[in-house]
Parts: C-alpha cells; sequence; structure tokens
C-alpha cells in the first residue's frame, strides 16, 4: 500500500532519516523529520480525530476539483475551479507561538516545536467544524440517548426512517468522531436531500444521500490505483460533491477494485449486504470456496506486485505442493468469484501455477521440522490430500 512508502518518505516525496523532538501535550516525541504533526501524534498513540485523512493516502487539502462530475446521469458542473481541498478541518491543533490553528495532518514538524491537541480552544474549533458536515449528513441517530442499544426498528425518538439507519451505524468513522468531538447545539437539522442512490452494481453500492465529500474515495482511485474514475467539484453552494467523470462507473475507466469503498468513513460506499455471521464467506467468497482456505487475496496481491516467491510461500502455508495443484485443481475459487459478477473471475489458478514456476526457494528459510515423536500414522490415499497430510505430520515429527 502507499502507506508502506511514506512511512519513509517527508511529505515532499523525499527519502530523509533525520530525526526531530517535539512535544505534544506536555509529551515529549522524536519521530522523522518531514512528517507531519497528525503523524507524529499517532506515534505517540495521542489520538486526533480526523475524517478526510487516511494514512494510505496523500493529504486532501490542495487537491483540485475536476470540471465536472457526475450522479448517474445527472452532471454537476464545478462553480469555484480555483478552489483547492480545504479538508474537513478536524485534525487542526495549536502550535505555541502561532495565533491560528492549524491542520496536523498537513503542517510538518520542527524541532522543538510545542502541541497542544487538546485544550478549550481546539476542542471548541473542531465541534464548529463538524457542525456543516453533519449538517449535509444524517445525523439524527448520532445526538440520540439511545444509540448504543437501538434495535433499528422502530425509532424511540420518531425520526422517519430516511433520516436515520444509516448501514454504517455502529461501524462509522463519521459516528465515532461525532462521539468523541461532541455535536453543537447549533448543528441544523439535517434536510433529506433525495440524492442519487444505486444498489445496481455486483459489488458495493453508492449512496450519495451519506457522501460527506472529504475525497478520501477520489484520492484513492487516483493516488492508490492510478484510475481517476472518481472525481469532486465544488456545487453553487461551495458544497464538495463527488462523482464519477462519466455517467457510468464502467465509462469512467472504473477497476472495480472497490479501493473507495475501504476508505469511505460513512455509509456512502459499502459492499454488498452481507448476511450476518457471513461476512468472510460474502466479501471473500474466494478463501471460502478453496477447501484449503488458502489465502487468495493475499497471494494474488503478492503476484501483482511482482513478489512471486512471496506469494508462492503464502499458498505453500496451506498446502505443500502449489505446481500440482495449479495444474490439476479444479477451482471452485473461481466459481466463486465476485470478480466475474463484472466481467469475468481471475484466473486464480492459473496464477498460483505461475507463482509455483516462479518461485526460488524463500518458503524454505523458515519451514522447519519439529524433533522425532516416534509416532506413526497411516494414510489412507495419495491423492493431494493424502500427500499433503503425509507431509505435514511428517513435519510434526510423525
Amino acid at each position: 500500500m502507499l502507506g508502506n512508502i511514506r512511512d519513509k518518505m517527508n511529505i515532499s516525496g523525499e527519502f530523509d532519516m533525520n530525526t526531530v523532538k517535539l512535544t505534544i501535550n506536555e509529551q515529549e516525541v522524536e519521530i522523522e523529520s518531514g512528517k507531519t504533526v497528525l503523524e507524529a501524534a499517532r506515534s505517540a498513540d495521542i489520538y486526533i480525530p480526523t475524517l478526510c485523512h487516511h494514512p494510505d493516502l496523500p493529504p486532501a487539502k490542495g487537491g483540485r476539483p475536476a470540471a465536472a462530475v457526475y450522479q448517474g446521469e445527472v452532471k454537476i458542473e464545478n462553480s469555484m475551479p480555483d478552489e483547492p481541498d480545504k479538508g474537513c478541518g478536524l485534525c487542526v491543533v495549536e502550535i505555541e507561538g502561532e495565533s491560528d490553528l492549524v491542520g496536523s495532518c498537513a503542517t510538518p514538524v520542527r524541532d522543538g516545536m510545542v502541541v497542544f491537541t487538546e485544550n478549550d480552544r481546539v476542542q471548541a474549533k473542531r465541534k464548529e467544524n463538524l457542525i456543516p458536515i453533519l449538517a449535509s449528513h444524517r445525523h439524527a441517530c448520532l445526538t440520540c440517548a439511545q444509540q448504543e442499544g437501538c434495535p433499528r426498528t422502530q425509532c424511540s425518538s420518531n425520526v422517519p426512517e430516511n433520516e436515520r439507519c444509516c448501514p454504517q451505524f455502529g461501524h462509522c468513522e463519521l459516528q465515532n468522531v461525532a462521539n468523541y468531538i461532541g455535536i453543537s447545539d447549533a448543528t441544523p437539522k439535517w434536510i433529506p436531500t433525495d440524492l442519487p442512490i444505486f444498489r445496481d452494481h455486483p459489488l458495493f453500492e453508492r449512496d450519495y444521500n451519506l457522501c460527506i465529500g472529504c475525497t478520501r474515495c477520489a484520492r484513492a482511485c487516483r493516488d492508490l490505483r492510478g484510475v481517476e474514475a472518481i472525481g469532486f467539484v465544488y456545487d453553487e453552494n461551495g458544497r464538495v460533491r463527488i462523482g464519477t467523470l462519466a455517467p457510468t462507473l464502467a465509462d469512467s475507466g472504473c477497476k472495480f477494485c472497490t479501493a473507495c469503498v475501504e476508505v469511505c468513513p460513512t455509509g456512502a460506499l459499502t459492499d454488498k449486504s452481507v448476511r450476518a455471521g457471513k461476512k468472510e464467506e460474502d466479501l471473500v467468497p474466494c478463501r471460502e470456496a478453496c477447501p484449503a482456505r488458502i489465502d487468495i487475496p493475499e497471494y494474488l496481491r503478492l503476484i501483482a506486485r511482482g513478489k512471486q516467491d512471496e506469494a508462492h510461500a503464502v499458498i505453500r502455508e496451506k498446502v505443500p505442493f502449489p505446481a500440482i495443484l495449479g495444474r490439476v485443481c479444479i477451482h471452485p475459487c473461481e466459481d466463486a468469484c465476485r470478480r466475474g459478477e463484472v466481467n469475468e473471475a481471475v484466473a486464480i489458478c492459473a496464477l498460483k501455477r505461475y507463482a509455483a514456476d516462479q518461485e526460488k526457494g524463500l518458503w524454505k528459510q523458515k519451514s522447519q521440522a519439529t524433533e522425532e515423536t516416534g509416532k506413526k500414522v497411516a494414510i489412507v490415499g495419495a491423492g493431494p490430500a493424502g500427500l499433503t497430510a503425509a507431509f505435514y505430520l511428517r513435519k510434526q515429527g510423525h
């Protein structure tokens, strides 16, 4: 992921291993120069709330809007072409000696810097900045005293269903942040927007009524995947509006990787409904369909990154004969592959064979047999299952 690279780079994209010392809430923190105040705080387990920031994405501030985006057939043109993305404003902190509060996600650390993340001034500003975010997002449930025990059926406060019951309720970043910061009494009631909801795609759903304009999805599409099928604009009211760059996902060049879904902090982008107790089966059906329960997504990611040896090692965690299985397996994983709902399934079996044919013995470095036990086990059958059982029993010293 991008975060693995950013850990060793400063915000200008240059490698820098020098360190600086700063004080955050009277706690001394040492971190590489070029890092941000937010990164320094997190390295010291000091919480600073954020919504637009994500550790695997570049900062939201400074991002430029598209000329226009689409929400289905509805085209929304940008009304503020020279206005960069300002971010959510929830990560503000106070720096000693500076009159204005600053965004910790975009402020580089300096040696000797003294930072305050929880004083009254900072907390008041965060609460103020949360108002416009909640004003454009349903939040009746966030102010309800019974939210923790809510059955999500009949509302004791008689709030209409379209003004409550987000699919992410209880697992929502916005909910967690709002509970931490506190909701101002000045927050206006949310007015239903009746924006488009798209449930026709086999992998994920889009509900623009729940979008807070954090631009995470657009940055994930552009900077993580290099696709840029999603963008943002400012409407005539100055509100950030997210959409695709063409009327359909396919026409926008979407690769259907669902990286946008992974980073969305609300219920605006969600995986297709997951059955209770069936999350693994619904979201990773290939692994569930594999008789050996091989971590298929992991070894496919490694192959995509050119790490065939590491991919082969992942396969061998479950089966000792990847090359054989890459040739004879009936690959039920491909029948279950979610990609098949978009166009065609990933060639999982062929990729297993490819990784096995390219491996250079990395797996042997950590493959160790235990001491002899003196015990014997009879195995009936000499097919892949029997040979696998024999292999792992032998490694256990039998």
